[in-house]
Protein backbone atom coordinates (compact mmCIF):
# COMPACT_ATOMS: atom_id res chain seq x y z
CA UNK A 1 0.00 0.00 0.00
CA UNK A 2 1.60 3.20 -0.85
CA UNK A 3 1.82 6.14 1.92
CA UNK A 4 1.16 9.43 1.60
CA UNK A 5 2.75 12.68 3.27
CA UNK A 6 0.00 14.62 5.08
CA UNK A 7 0.07 17.45 7.45
CA UNK A 8 0.14 15.46 11.03
CA UNK A 9 -2.82 14.88 13.50
CA UNK A 10 -3.01 14.75 17.18
CA UNK A 11 -5.86 14.48 19.09
CA UNK A 12 -6.51 16.07 22.78
CA UNK A 13 -8.87 12.60 23.43
CA UNK A 14 -5.96 10.37 21.88
CA UNK A 15 -6.51 6.87 21.60
CA UNK A 16 -2.97 5.41 21.77
CA UNK A 17 -1.41 3.42 24.32
CA UNK A 18 1.90 2.77 23.09
CA UNK A 19 4.78 3.15 20.56
CA UNK A 20 7.20 1.31 20.50
CA UNK A 21 10.38 1.44 18.42
CA UNK A 22 13.01 -1.74 17.56
CA UNK A 23 15.78 -2.70 16.67
CA UNK A 24 17.63 -6.51 16.02
CA UNK A 25 21.30 -7.13 15.76
CA UNK A 26 23.63 -9.96 15.80
CA UNK A 27 23.61 -11.09 19.26
CA UNK A 28 26.81 -9.33 21.23
CA UNK A 29 27.89 -11.92 24.19
CA UNK A 30 29.05 -9.03 25.89
CA UNK A 31 26.12 -7.39 26.64
CA UNK A 32 24.67 -10.27 28.62
CA UNK A 33 28.43 -10.92 30.35
CA UNK A 34 28.33 -8.13 32.45
CA UNK A 35 26.25 -5.34 33.46
CA UNK A 36 25.69 -2.51 31.45
CA UNK A 37 27.47 0.13 33.80
CA UNK A 38 29.09 2.84 30.90
CA UNK A 39 25.53 1.96 28.75
CA UNK A 40 23.43 3.15 31.99
CA UNK A 41 25.78 6.30 32.11
CA UNK A 42 24.67 7.67 29.02
CA UNK A 43 20.52 6.87 29.71
CA UNK A 44 20.13 7.58 33.07
CA UNK A 45 19.40 11.31 32.97
CA UNK A 46 16.32 10.05 30.90
CA UNK A 47 15.62 6.74 32.42
CA UNK A 48 16.64 6.72 35.98
CA UNK A 49 15.74 3.61 37.07
CA UNK A 50 17.17 -0.14 35.92
CA UNK A 51 16.20 -3.98 36.96
CA UNK A 52 16.44 -7.30 35.15
CA UNK A 53 13.27 -8.45 33.16
CA UNK A 54 11.06 -11.00 34.46
CA UNK A 55 12.88 -13.77 32.30
CA UNK A 56 16.47 -12.42 33.73
CA UNK A 57 17.75 -12.13 30.08
CA UNK A 58 17.30 -8.30 29.41
CA UNK A 59 18.15 -5.33 30.98
CA UNK A 60 15.27 -2.80 31.80
CA UNK A 61 15.64 1.06 32.23
CA UNK A 62 12.59 2.80 33.17
CA UNK A 63 11.59 7.07 33.29
CA UNK A 64 10.60 7.92 37.04
CA UNK A 65 7.00 8.55 35.92
CA UNK A 66 7.12 5.08 34.34
CA UNK A 67 5.96 6.71 30.94
CA UNK A 68 9.54 5.45 28.85
CA UNK A 69 10.90 2.65 29.15
CA UNK A 70 14.30 0.99 27.45
CA UNK A 71 14.85 -2.42 27.45
CA UNK A 72 18.38 -3.72 26.21
CA UNK A 73 19.54 -7.75 25.45
CA UNK A 74 22.13 -9.14 23.56
CA UNK A 75 20.14 -8.74 20.39
CA UNK A 76 17.95 -6.19 20.40
CA UNK A 77 16.82 -2.86 21.56
CA UNK A 78 13.56 -1.74 22.32
CA UNK A 79 12.10 1.97 23.90
CA UNK A 80 8.39 2.30 24.64
CA UNK A 81 6.35 5.45 25.12
CA UNK A 82 3.25 4.95 27.29
CA UNK A 83 1.72 8.41 27.18
CA UNK A 84 3.28 9.30 23.40
CA UNK A 85 3.00 13.30 23.41
CA UNK A 86 4.83 14.27 20.05
CA UNK A 87 7.07 12.29 17.23
CA UNK A 88 10.14 15.07 18.36
CA UNK A 89 10.13 14.21 21.56
CA UNK A 90 9.77 10.90 21.28
CA UNK A 91 12.53 10.94 18.63
CA UNK A 92 15.10 12.31 21.43
CA UNK A 93 14.58 8.81 23.38
CA UNK A 94 14.87 6.98 20.69
CA UNK A 95 18.63 8.84 19.65
CA UNK A 96 19.64 8.57 23.37
CA UNK A 97 19.75 4.58 22.86
CA UNK A 98 20.66 3.93 19.61
CA UNK A 99 23.75 6.55 20.10
CA UNK A 100 24.39 4.80 23.59
CA UNK A 101 24.24 1.07 21.78
CA UNK A 102 26.38 2.51 18.77
CA UNK A 103 29.18 3.47 20.80
CA UNK A 104 28.97 1.10 23.67
CA UNK A 105 27.98 -2.32 21.78
CA UNK A 106 28.78 -0.97 17.93
CA UNK A 107 26.48 -3.76 15.71
CA UNK A 108 28.04 -4.77 12.78
CA UNK A 109 24.67 -4.27 11.12
CA UNK A 110 21.37 -4.27 12.11
CA UNK A 111 18.80 -7.09 11.04
CA UNK A 112 15.26 -5.21 11.91
CA UNK A 113 14.02 -1.28 11.91
CA UNK A 114 10.22 -1.22 13.73
CA UNK A 115 7.75 1.54 15.32
CA UNK A 116 4.42 -0.03 16.35
CA UNK A 117 1.34 2.12 17.22
CA UNK A 118 -1.04 0.99 19.39
CA UNK A 119 -4.87 2.06 19.57
CA UNK A 120 -7.33 1.22 21.59
CA UNK A 121 -10.90 2.71 20.58
CA UNK A 122 -12.89 3.02 24.18
CA UNK A 123 -16.42 4.98 23.19
CA UNK A 124 -17.03 5.83 27.21
CA UNK A 125 -13.93 7.67 27.14
CA UNK A 126 -14.80 9.80 24.21
CA UNK A 127 -18.98 10.20 25.47
CA UNK A 128 -19.65 7.61 22.50
CA UNK A 129 -21.46 4.80 24.51
CA UNK A 130 -25.01 5.81 22.39
CA UNK A 131 -22.46 5.10 19.31
CA UNK A 132 -22.22 1.38 17.15
CA UNK A 133 -18.77 0.37 15.80
CA UNK A 134 -20.39 0.99 12.43
CA UNK A 135 -20.84 4.83 13.03
CA UNK A 136 -17.43 5.08 14.31
CA UNK A 137 -14.90 2.69 11.77
CA UNK A 138 -15.36 2.46 8.45
CA UNK A 139 -17.18 -0.84 7.68
CA UNK A 140 -15.05 -2.16 4.71
CA UNK A 141 -12.11 -2.64 7.76
CA UNK A 142 -14.22 -4.31 10.52
CA UNK A 143 -15.73 -7.19 8.65
CA UNK A 144 -16.09 -9.38 11.97
CA UNK A 145 -18.57 -6.95 13.48
CA UNK A 146 -21.63 -8.43 10.94
CA UNK A 147 -22.08 -11.04 12.91
CA UNK A 148 -22.68 -8.46 16.27
CA UNK A 149 -26.27 -9.51 17.81
CA UNK A 150 -26.44 -13.31 15.44
CA UNK A 151 -25.78 -15.13 18.36
CA UNK A 152 -25.36 -12.44 21.21
CA UNK A 153 -23.01 -10.16 22.37
CA UNK A 154 -19.44 -10.51 21.00
CA UNK A 155 -16.65 -11.27 23.73
CA UNK A 156 -13.80 -10.56 21.20
CA UNK A 157 -12.71 -10.81 17.56
CA UNK A 158 -9.31 -10.86 15.88
CA UNK A 159 -8.08 -9.99 12.28
CA UNK A 160 -3.94 -10.16 11.42
CA UNK A 161 -2.85 -9.32 7.40
CA UNK A 162 0.86 -8.37 6.77
CA UNK A 163 1.24 -5.93 3.33
CA UNK A 164 3.81 -4.10 1.83
CA UNK A 165 4.73 -0.14 1.93
CA UNK A 166 5.54 1.62 -1.44
CA UNK A 167 6.83 -1.64 -3.24
CA UNK A 168 9.36 -1.81 -1.90
CA UNK A 169 10.78 -4.34 1.65
CA UNK A 170 8.92 -2.11 3.80
CA UNK A 171 6.04 -3.84 5.42
CA UNK A 172 3.42 -3.64 8.05
CA UNK A 173 1.13 -5.70 9.77
CA UNK A 174 -2.22 -4.82 11.20
CA UNK A 175 -3.83 -6.29 13.80
CA UNK A 176 -7.13 -5.35 14.87
CA UNK A 177 -10.93 -6.25 16.70
CA UNK A 178 -12.88 -5.78 19.39
CA UNK A 179 -11.04 -6.39 23.36
CA UNK A 180 -12.18 -6.68 26.51
CA UNK A 181 -11.16 -3.90 28.93
CA UNK A 182 -11.55 -4.22 32.38
CA UNK A 183 -10.55 -0.56 33.62
CA UNK A 184 -11.39 1.90 34.42
CA UNK A 185 -14.89 0.67 33.44
CA UNK A 186 -15.78 -2.26 31.98
CA UNK A 187 -16.43 -2.71 28.32
CA UNK A 188 -15.30 -3.59 25.15
CA UNK A 189 -12.74 -1.62 23.02
CA UNK A 190 -11.73 -1.73 19.80
CA UNK A 191 -7.77 -2.70 19.17
CA UNK A 192 -5.99 -1.17 15.86
CA UNK A 193 -2.45 -1.79 16.19
CA UNK A 194 -0.21 -0.59 12.99
CA UNK A 195 3.47 -2.38 13.26
CA UNK A 196 6.09 -1.21 10.46
CA UNK A 197 8.86 -2.76 9.91
CA UNK A 198 11.97 -4.03 7.52
CA UNK A 199 14.29 -7.16 7.78
CA UNK A 200 17.28 -7.05 5.96
CA UNK A 201 20.94 -5.80 6.51
CA UNK A 202 20.88 -1.99 7.59
CA UNK A 203 23.35 0.72 9.18
CA UNK A 204 22.50 2.30 12.31
CA UNK A 205 22.60 5.74 9.86
CA UNK A 206 19.21 4.59 8.84
CA UNK A 207 17.04 4.62 11.59
CA UNK A 208 16.28 7.72 11.24
CA UNK A 209 14.66 7.85 7.57
CA UNK A 210 12.96 4.42 8.38
CA UNK A 211 11.26 6.08 11.13
CA UNK A 212 9.82 8.57 9.39
CA UNK A 213 8.23 6.73 6.32
CA UNK A 214 6.52 4.74 9.18
CA UNK A 215 5.48 8.03 11.38
CA UNK A 216 3.83 9.18 8.03
CA UNK A 217 2.50 6.05 7.24
CA UNK A 218 0.87 5.47 10.71
CA UNK A 219 -1.01 8.74 10.69
CA UNK A 220 -2.71 7.92 6.92
CA UNK A 221 -3.26 4.41 8.46
CA UNK A 222 -5.13 5.08 11.36
CA UNK A 223 -6.94 8.04 8.96
CA UNK A 224 -8.66 5.39 6.84
CA UNK A 225 -10.18 3.47 9.84
CA UNK A 226 -12.11 6.43 11.35
CA UNK A 227 -15.28 8.34 10.28
CA UNK A 228 -15.82 11.89 11.27
CA UNK A 229 -17.66 11.00 14.34
CA UNK A 230 -14.96 9.49 15.99
CA UNK A 231 -12.35 12.10 14.50
CA UNK A 232 -14.16 14.55 15.53
CA UNK A 233 -15.11 13.02 19.19
CA UNK A 234 -11.23 12.41 19.95
CA UNK A 235 -10.59 16.58 19.55
CA UNK A 236 -7.92 16.91 16.87
CA UNK A 237 -5.43 19.88 16.86
CA UNK A 238 -3.07 19.90 14.38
Amino acid sequence: MPTNTHSSIMYQKTPLIDVTFQIAFPQNLQISSAPPVTFQGRVKHLFQNFSLTHDQASYNFLSIDQRWQLVLNRGSLAVVDRQYGEWDAFQAYIKLATDAVAIEYPPPYLSRIGLRFRNIIRRSALGLTDKGWDQLLHNKWTGDLVWSGVAGDMKATRSEVVMGLNGGDDLVCVRHGLVPIAQPTQEMGYLIDHDFFVNGQFAMTEIAGKLTEYHQAAQRFFKLWITDVLHQAMKPTT
